[in-house]
């Protein structure tokens, strides 16, 4: 609690007779005077405060310390991270090499996000259910999430519900033909980017510290975020006329997934889908995909 061992055993000698004789003690009778344990009286003498109370202020003092000094480790850290690439600019970034210390990199990255971590989504993955989990305990802590997902990774069987669940968590998501790299970006200031892929397995990646390379990458990230077509959560309930398969069908045509994917995962033929589609088409009074695209989106049905 910030005091001296001679002041404590004061302390506990006041507490359990107030008439302990304190002669010579004046440092530490103002010790404890100064941390709100005694109070002084006005004949004389001192009176010991209800450490229920006392301690618990202090207690609060000394924790809201520890928050602000854990607060400041973020700035502490871009200053020592400048200063350390001033001094040897081969430090702006450095290569991550084996799937284990790629996971542990990433996984101490995220650890520390206290704003935003932003993702391009692209397969091949090697556990989408981990990545999941990440993401729903980053969610949980009030961390602001985007992701960028390339068209392909929406035709990975299983992975659209993954998205979807994300969504309405409280992801924000959008969709694009292609993302040009896998890519994660914590804060604006930190970043990963895979350097080996094989098999689903990143074997080795790029860590790029806080700097005007990690600014360019989100950056990058805005630039594509500000291209893609949002990808909806829950269906919305209102007046539209189309029913829930419906929906679906124009969510996936709207991401661009290709037909072999969209059948699959309505469980249908190819040529029970086109069927589907020519349907929709017809109702939206549209020629193409991107016209009923249009059209759904001036009915607000996307």
């Amino acid at each position: 609690m910030g005091l001296t061992s001679a002041a404590e055993r004061l302390y506990r000698a006041i507490l359990a007779d107030p008439l302990t004789d304190v002669t010579g003690s004046a440092a530490h009778l103002d010790e404890l005077v100064a941390h709100g344990l005694l109070a002084r009286r006005d004949g004389g003498g001192y009176l010991p405060a209800d450490p229920r109370i006392a301690l618990a202020a202090l207690i609060r003092e000394r924790q809201s310390g520890l928050d602000r000094a854990t607060h400041a480790i973020g700035a502490l850290v871009d200053a020592f991270t400048e200063g350390q690439l001033r001094a040897d600019p081969a430090r702006l970034a450095e290569v991550v090499d084996g799937p284990e210390r790629v996971a542990a990199a990433m996984a101490g990255m995220v650890a520390e996000a206290t704003e935003e971590v932003a993702v391009f989504d692209a397969p091949p993955y090697v556990d989408k259910d981990v990545s999941a989990a990440a993401e729903s305990s980053l969610l949980s802590r009030g961390v602001h999430t985007r992701a960028i997902y390339a068209v392909a990774a929406l035709e990975v069987p299983g992975y659209y519900d993954t998205v979807r669940a994300m969504i309405a968590a409280g992801e924000q998501a959008r969709v694009v033909p292609t993302v040009p790299l896998k890519l994660v970006v914590v804060d604006g200031r930190r970043a990963l980017l895979p350097l080996a892929v094989h098999d689903g397995v990143v074997r080795s990646a790029i860590l790029v510290h806080p700097s005007a390379l990690a600014e360019a990458l989100a950056a990058l990230f805005e630039s594509v975020w500000a291209t893609g077509l949002p990808i909806p959560g829950e269906p919305i309930e209102d007046d539209d006329p189309l029913d829930a398969e419906e929906r679906e069908l124009l969510d996936l045509l709207n991401a661009g997934v290709k037909d072999e994917a969209i059948a699959r995962r309505l469980g249908v033929s190819p040529r029970t889908l086109s069927r589907r589609v020519t349907r929709l088409l017809e109702r939206l009074g549209a020629a193409t995909r991107f016209q009923a695209g249009l059209q759904a989106s001036r009915r607000g049905w996307l």
